[in-house]
């Protein structure tokens, strides 16, 4: 069966099993680096918001064989139960600038992987990277959940690009904050029985505590400066992937070409297309306080 059926079939079903209160819908999803996939939303009554499933890992476990169609369906079911919102958004606040630049936000995405989006998003160019900016959405109904600011918002808002650089500046590092530990701590967090000797290895993993969008984190105000003072060395930046860098402790820059060939095989065989940020190394300074890129 091809996915365009495969996609008609599941939403029929999906719409009949849940009832006529429900309307269901199917949409196609520009993700980060250009990753399209189709998601299904399951909009009950005059609810506004609803949880996105995507459906084509769905679709290869049915061509692979491991699962049928009434096995999805059901899944698919149960999914958007768990996790539908118990109430709406009130968007109409959103629509004062005022009311939402406290929680204005970054982050950092490939600029190359990602030019269709960037059209019709502001951003600032940070080498071969893109700065883009989202509202940090807090709700009892949902929890945490992200809106991507688009130029129509800007205009909206009535706001320059400077304005909401300004504001994400100030609040992401206090509504993201970052952590940073060392290679062998992290090891020892995902494999507890590890002994201590990767403690030793002068790598160090940058993040934000929820370990989400956390590569933006090297541009926070000074961080870069005090942790290079705090280890008495420039750092190589290494980007493992739109959540996290790593920090390598270093006096030369030689030994890019080689950082690059480790960041080729690692994205191209260990990191989710989505997830992939850059191919780059980056070099931090810490006599000019800048940060280059190899």
């Amino acid at each position: 069966m091809e996915f365009t059926s495969f996609k008609a079939i599941v939403r029929d079903e999906v719409e009949r099993r849940t009832g006529n209160e429900c309307f269901v819908r199917l949409n196609d999803i520009i993700k980060n680096n250009g990753v399209k996939l189709c998601g299904l939303t399951v909009t009950q009554g005059e609810g506004n918001i609803s949880p996105t499933i995507y459906l084509d890992a769905y679709y290869e476990a049915y061509e692979n064989g491991r699962a049928d169609l009434e096995e999805i369906v059901s899944e698919i079911i149960s999914v958007y139960k768990s996790n539908k919102p118990a109430c709406n958004i009130d968007m109409e606040y959103f629509l004062n600038y005022k009311a939402v630049r406290k929680r204005i936000v970054y982050k950092l995405i490939n600029t190359e992987k990602n030019r269709e989006l960037l059209s019709d998003i502001p951003h600032i160019e940070f080498h071969d990277l893109s700065i883009v900016f989202q509202f940090l959405l807090e709700s009892d109904c949902f929890g945490s959940a992200t809106i991507l600011i688009h130029n129509a918002h800007m205009k909206i808002w009535g706001i320059t690009l400077n304005e909401i650089y300004n504001d994400a500046k100030r609040n992401t590092p206090i509504l993201n904050r970052y952590e940073i530990k060392s290679m062998g701590d992290v090891i020892s967090e995902i494999m507890p029985a590890q002994d201590s000797a990767h403690n030793d290895v002068p790598l160090y993993v940058l993040s934000n505590k929820s370990r989400l969008q956390g590569a933006a984190c090297m541009l926070y105000p000074d961080l870069l400066k005090n942790f290079s003072a705090a280890v008495d060395s420039s750092l190589y930046i290494i980007p493992s992937s739109i959540h996290e860098v790593l920090l390598l402790p270093t006096d030369e820059n030689d030994d890019a070409e080689n950082i690059k060939q480790m960041i080729k095989e690692v994205n191209d065989t260990q990191v989710e297309e989505e997830e992939v940020l850059s191919y780059s190394v980056y070099f931090y300074d810490n006599a000019n306080d800048r940060i280059y890129k190899c």
